[in-house]
């Protein structure tokens, strides 16, 4: 007898095996004495709460964020940033992959959806950060609780607002 994962699990092997790869890649690529960490949380976007982990040098950013609407799902965000300047206050742009898997009294959903962000980052000091943004979000994959709904997921681009505030680890 084999066990495999449930198919929400399954659903998510792509988007965190592109997180592995995005993560080791910029690691590998960038200088250490540039490169910095910024950790911190976000409200709105991909989810209600979620924690944010930023790799961050020169004017790139890969950021990986994992949070929740109800808890009673969980929502994985894997998204490149480009900003531009190198002001106290940076735009910015970037795309990245969302994947959220939920239960429901009818059973377990699941989705992948491209994001494509644009915002502001603001450095308010002393290793501090905050951010606001508008992810334009389009469906890619969905597998909907019910397993009777067979309808297909919107191909329209829904935007969600997002806050979210970090601090940069270290000296």
């Amino acid at each position: 007898m084999t066990l495999s994962p449930p198919a929400p699990a399954r659903a998510l092997r792509p988007l965190l095996a592109a997180a592995i790869l995005a993560t080791t890649m910029t690691v590998a690529t960038t200088g250490g004495a540039s490169a910095q960490y910024r950790f911190g949380i976000s409200l709105g976007g991909a989810s209600t709460v979620a924690l944010v982990v930023e790799h961050r040098w020169a004017h790139q950013g890969l950021e990986v964020q994992a949070g929740t609407w109800q808890f009673r799902d969980l929502s994985l965000s894997v998204t490149a940033r480009q900003y531009v300047g190198s002001y106290q206050v940076e735009p910015f742009v970037g795309v990245g992959l969302w994947g959220i898997v939920a239960r429901a009294e009818e059973g377990t959903g699941y989705g992948l959806i491209a994001r494509i962000p644009t915002g502001l980052n603001w450095d308010i000091g002393s290793r501090h950060a905050v951010s606001m943004n508008i992810y334009l979000n389009r469906a890619l994959a969905l597998k909907r609780p019910d397993p009777e709904d067979r309808r297909p997921p919107r191909r329209t681009l829904i935007p969600l607002p997002e806050f979210s505030y970090r601090f940069q680890s270290g000296g």
